[in-house]
């Protein structure tokens, strides 16, 4: 897949994300009109402007693509390609005030990820990858750190109350080890930073589909991994529960420490 087959994929993904970008930052300070959702997370105007935004743009540029959004989905969502979108991928950021909040949009095809796309419109950082055409930030080429981790940073989950009550094993280890470990909301904020080569690794037990879709095409493009918890492929045509994401060089250690 090294050809221009996804070309006008990433291009009409760009175009959207740009338009999100600019929904999310005309909310940011202003009224969000939130709802907290059965699971407890909180839902903004933004959230679901956004996400009906992408299903009404992309039925008119591919109209036989089914398209599976956080907060709403196309009528067919069984066709082979199937675009995953998270509107607002940190939505607790976006509404705290935090800017780590960021739009994200992959088509997936067969059950994997081709093409992804993710925005911080805060920054105004676009990163954009395609299977076999390398990852970029703004046109810049993303490369992942070479650092360890105990050279390196490890960002896990934002759940100060999970991280706190009841601490997973690799969190114990992490510290155990003075390991540098950082939290905040936002997983393809997160994520983006292992592609950016800021972070070495990124464990989160929460992430499904929606928020992992994009940033596995930007993370290994980037020469990084993204796995289950237990390591193994991820398969977008099921839901899962989970990621590990890593520069590549720790992300067996990273696998163990949650086994």
């Amino acid at each position: 897949m090294t050809d221009s087959t996804y070309d006008r994929d990433l291009t009409v993904a760009t175009e959207i994300a740009y338009m999100a970008g600019n929904i999310m930052l005309q909310y940011f300070d202003g009224d969000q009109q939130k709802v907290i959702k059965h699971d407890g997370s909180p839902v903004t105007i933004a959230d679901t402007l956004i996400n009906t935004m992408v299903i009404e743009r992309l039925a008119v540029a591919f109209p036989d693509d089914g398209v599976i959004g956080e907060e709403e989905s196309s009528e067919d969502t069984n066709q082979e390609r199937v675009w995953l979108c998270d509107p607002i991928d940190g939505t607790k950021a976006y509404v705290w005030g935090t800017p780590t909040a960021m739009f994200s949009l992959a088509l997936v095809v067969s059950g994997k990820p081709i093409v992804g796309v993710a925005y911080d419109p805060f920054l105004k950082r676009l990163y954009t990858g395609i299977v076999g055409q390398g990852s970029f930030c703004n046109g810049e080429k993303l490369q992942v750190s070479p650092d360890t981790l105990e050279t390196g940073i490890v960002a896990a989950s934002s759940s100060l109350d999970r991280l706190m009550n009841n601490p997973p094993s690799y969190i114990l280890e992490l510290v155990k080890r003075k390991i540098q470990t950082a939290t905040f909301s936002g997983a393809v904020y997160k994520a983006s930073l292992v592609a950016r080569g800021k972070f070495v690794g990124y464990i989160e037990e929460k992430v499904g589909p929606h928020d992992m879709a994009a940033v596995q095409v930007i993370v290994e493009e980037a020469g990084g991994k993204i796995t289950g918890l237990d390591g193994r492929k991820l398969d977008y045509r099921t839901p899962f529960k989970g990621a590990i994401t890593s520069n590549g060089l720790v992300h067996d250690e990273l696998v163990r420490l949650t086994a």
